[in-house]
């Protein structure tokens, strides 16, 4: 038997809500499609247009969840009274689609219309998961213009990229074996074959993010989200406009000081991730005094008017194949079991030298490298916050002779006394903490 009680009006009063959260985001969808090309009515008058989902408004949907939400009240933990709700709440939201149903119509109110009842259901075994599943649906409802506006954006490489991450975290992974396959034990197939899912989740994000947002929108756009993808791309294409056009060399240089400073958080987000906070804690103090400067640097820069926005597309491709994850996990293998045996045939020394030959090419390799060892192999941090910072000093300083050597001098060596003062501030402050 129900008791009422406070307790029991306030989960059917958010029964209610829930469904008037997303019963209105429907009946509001429903005016806005039919008053398009409609004139607007004159002021004072009001707007008698109809919704174009007739009746599937905010009352009918507040009535669905409460429906359901009575539904397993009364039933009293049966499932006979749930079903019931659940057949007759799907009779008639079919009938009111064969009554009402256009050749241009959708099945998406009608499908959120059987949802409702299912949450007011949900609502009396778990609210939080209840009100966070109500939200996940109103949002996606919410999400029609935007979908429609990144769909003509959309390649098959990028679908075809996208179901082959999901395949690679769902099936492959779990698949791999646990154990390690060398004398040092730090090649596990697991491992790796995590920190390359976790590699490509990063660039195929930022990649994501440059189709969406697109890299026509200045120089800071371009730096932040090619950062994600790979800042020596946008070194590489920043220079060369800059060589075209020496307008663009103060855009060029905050574009690549920007992408460098993403580069940057990037690492110690995956050697947080990889190494946990013993790891996280040491580095995060270098790191952030890297980034400050160039962030400084760019600030100034932008500041002095030299900026101009333009300039031709960054030539982003889709990082993810499976050939490719392929060949990159074999480089991370390499990495691995380079860095591990010179740590135990020449010390704390050969892996530092190993890190900063390794960082010539690529930064991620040697940080994953690193940061496994300090969870797994008993590398002291402040050994592994050096390598890591001698990577990307490594890498930096390749970037700023790309830029020299693409972009001429005037573009080049500015850009390359700020990323060099910026590699010298991080090793200062990486040795004042040791």
């Amino acid at each position: 038997m129900v008791s009422l009680d406070l307790s029991t009006l306030k989960e059917a009063a958010m029964a209610v809500a829930l469904g008037l959260m997303m019963g209105l985001e429907r009946e509001r969808s429903g005016f806005e499609r039919s008053q398009e090309g409609r004139e607007e009515p004159p002021r004072g008058e009001p707007d008698r247009a109809e919704p174009l989902h007739g009746n599937l408004g905010a009352r009918t949907f507040a009535l669905l969840t409460l429906l359901g939400w009575i539904s397993v009240k009364v039933g009293g933990g049966h499932l006979a009274m749930p079903i019931a709700v659940m057949a007759f709440a799907a009779l008639l939201i079919g009938l009111f689609y064969h009554a009402t149903s256009a050749s241009d119509r959708g099945l998406t109110t009608e499908i959120a219309a059987l949802a409702a009842p299912l949450l007011g259901m949900l609502l009396t075994r778990d609210a939080p998961l209840a009100v966070a599943v109500a939200v996940i649906v109103t949002l996606l409802l919410l999400s029609k213009p935007w979908i429609r506006a990144w769909i003509p954006r959309l390649h098959r490489e990028d679908l075809t990229a996208a179901m082959q991450l999901l395949i690679v975290f769902a099936i492959v992974l779990p698949m791999l074996p646990a154990r390690t396959l060398d004398p040092w034990g730090v090649l596990s197939p697991r491992k790796v074959g995590w920190m390359v899912a976790l590699i490509a989740a990063v660039d195929f994000l930022g990649y994501a993010l440059n189709r969406v947002l697109g890299s026509r929108r200045g120089a800071v756009l371009t730096g932040l989200v090619g950062g994600l993808v790979s800042s020596t791309v946008v070194t590489v294409t920043m220079a060369r406009q800059a060589r075209e056009d020496p307008a663009l060399r103060g855009p060029g240089q905050v574009a690549v000081m920007l992408a460098c400073a993403v580069m940057s958080l990037r690492v110690a987000v995956l050697a947080g991730v990889v190494g946990g906070v013993a790891l996280a804690r040491p580095l995060l103090l270098p790191m952030a005094a890297m980034v400050l400067v160039l962030l400084g640097a760019s600030a100034w820069i932008y500041r002095s008017g030299a900026m101009q926005v333009g300039g031709e597309e960054i030539p982003l491709r889709n990082p993810f194949h499976l050939k490719r994850a392929a060949a990159w996990g074999l480089a991370l293998a390499t990495v691995l079991l380079v860095s591990a045996a010179a740590r135990a045939w020449f010390g704390d020394r050969g892996l530092l030298i190993a890190a900063g030959l390794s960082g010539l090419a690529d930064v991620d390799p040697i940080t994953l490298a690193v940061s496994s060892q300090v969870r797994g192999a008993g590398l002291s941090a402040f050994t592994a916050v050096l390598a890591i910072i001698l990577a990307v000093g490594a890498n930096t300083l390749v970037k700023a002779g790309l830029a020299w050597i693409s972009g001429g001098r005037a573009f080049g060596r500015p850009l390359a006394g700020m990323l060099g003062g910026s590699l010298a501030v991080a090793l200062l402050v990486a040795w004042i903490q040791s």
